[in-house]
């Protein structure tokens, strides 16, 4: 954020009421919602979280009088430059929505059961080569919720000539207040696949709530339709109602598609022309992730040379499929970010033709509903043919894909059991794959064995 917003358009922003003491002409160059990083010329948005209070540390923040905060209207205190609201999480919103409204730059929407943050970094890694670093706006970390992203669009300023935005659900409805609030440009559902399936009763709707990302597309908003996608038809009936533009990929019949994988990586066909590319990163699923990078690219206007080195220098994302050294010289691939059936299966097909042993260390994956048990014996089954030659579980759900695997296996009671046992038998020829819900906190894992296990 640069000097784009002043204290005053705060409560209007915000659907808000000013305190009676209010300073109208400060210059706002960040908004927070972790008061550790109010350092002045700041708004900071009191969170009524599960463990805390956001409103607890408002009076800390007011004692620099260049700030300023958003509070609920039950908060007691009276103080200098408070915004009194209804709701401090809807007013986020309503203050990220009237702030975006002041820039005319296209702005990408991305979600996906998998691949989407990979997709919005392979992207920005092209954006970055065709409009320069500092002209990209793009979401950090996983920053893709109800609070992550409007914090995201509160951080657009006049430098900058795309953003790139990541929306997360678990939930119907979520993705449809995420892209109103934004109103995108350009969206794209990556895949559907089985994530969060606990809190849906079908795939189909899952990918309904995929759809919602549409709904915010501006008028002129274009939606790069995956016809590879099972559901494509869904969103295009949908898309049609929105009366929305309809950029298709993934098909022959397209025009803008993967043509063919090989030694020398993957082979794509666009409108603009043919284009090879050899990814850094492991996995040729990450292929189809490029696939969808090369549709939106191409809608932002980027050159075919600039998409082609934009996806060959990226080299990956911390806890996917990160390639690391153990403390022995064995390979770690630390994929340990998150975790759904169908990601578990992509990262083992990922390293089946690394350096064996492959050794896999599985934690439990959460959110999976009724069917949970089924799934992680599903996968259990699938080790053989993956090459899996030793597999270590931690959780009662990873335990009962170990009860449907025939090679060696270990369980734990864990992680730092896990440790201990590799730390000891890890052999400096393996490959480890580590990979559960993040919930897990396997990460602590990787982190251990990479670093001599102390």
């Amino acid at each position: 954020m640069s000097a784009n917003l002043f204290s005053h358009e705060l409560a209007k922003l915000s659907n808000g009421i000013e305190s009676s003491h209010f300073n109208s002409t400060v210059a706002i160059n960040s908004v927070v919602i972790d008061s550790r990083k109010a350092q002045g010329n700041c708004l900071f948005v009191a969170i009524k979280g599960d463990n805390q209070d956001g409103h607890d540390y408002v009076a800390g923040v007011l004692e620099n009088p260049t700030n300023f905060a958003l509070v609920n209207h039950d908060y007691r205190e009276q103080l200098p430059n408070l915004i009194r609201v209804d709701d401090s999480v809807a007013a986020l919103g309503s203050l990220a929505h009237g702030y975006r409204q002041s820039f005319k730059l296209p702005l990408v929407a991305i979600t996906g059961s998998n691949g989407k943050t990979t997709v919005k970094e392979m992207l920005k890694s092209v954006c970055d080569c065709a409009f320069g670093s500092e002209q990209v706006l793009a979401t950090s970390g996983n920053l893709n919720n109800h609070l992550g992203m409007p914090l995201t669009l509160l951080e657009l300023n006049v430098k900058h000539q795309v953003a790139i935005i990541e929306m997360g659900m678990n939930h119907s409805g979520e993705l449809d207040y995420l892209s109103k609030l934004a109103q995108p440009t350009l969206a794209a559902i990556n895949n559907v696949m089985l994530a969060h399936a606990g809190h849906f009763k079908s795939l189909t709707a899952i990918a309904k709530a995929k759809g919602e990302i549409y709904n915010g597309l501006s008028p002129a908003g274009i939606a790069c339709l995956n016809l590879g996608s099972e559901f494509s038809s869904l969103w295009q009936e949908q898309l049609v109602n929105l009366g929305r533009q309809i950029f298709p990929y993934a098909t022959a019949a397209s025009g803008c598609y993967l043509s063919a994988i090989d030694a020398d990586g993957g082979h794509y066909v666009t409108p603009n022309g043919q284009l090879a590319v050899k990814l850094q990163v492991l996995g040729n699923h990450n292929y189809d992730n490029a696939l969808t990078v090369i549709a939106l690219a191409l809608n932002l206007g980027c050159s075919l040379a600039d998409i082609k080195f934009g996806l060959e220098q990226y080299s990956g994302y911390k806890g996917r499929l990160e390639r690391k050294r153990a403390f022995n010289g064995a390979l770690i691939i630390d994929d340990t970010y998150n975790a759904n059936p169908d990601s578990v299966l992509a990262a083992l097909a990922a390293v089946a033709e690394l350096a064996k042993p492959l050794w896999f260390i599985f934690g439990d994956l959460k959110e999976l509903g009724a069917r949970e048990i089924e799934f992680h014996q599903q996968i259990g089954q699938a080790l053989a043919k993956f090459g899996v030659n030793r597999l270590l579980t931690v959780g009662n759900l990873a335990k009962s894909a170990a009860d449907c695997f025939s090679g060696e296996k270990i369980h734990f009671e864990s992680n730092q059991d896990i440790v201990k046992y590799c730390t000891l038998h890890l052999p400096e020829s393996a490959t480890l794959l580590i990979k559960g819900s993040n919930s897990m906190h396997l990460a602590e894992i990787a982190a251990l064995l990479s670093t001599g296990g102390h």
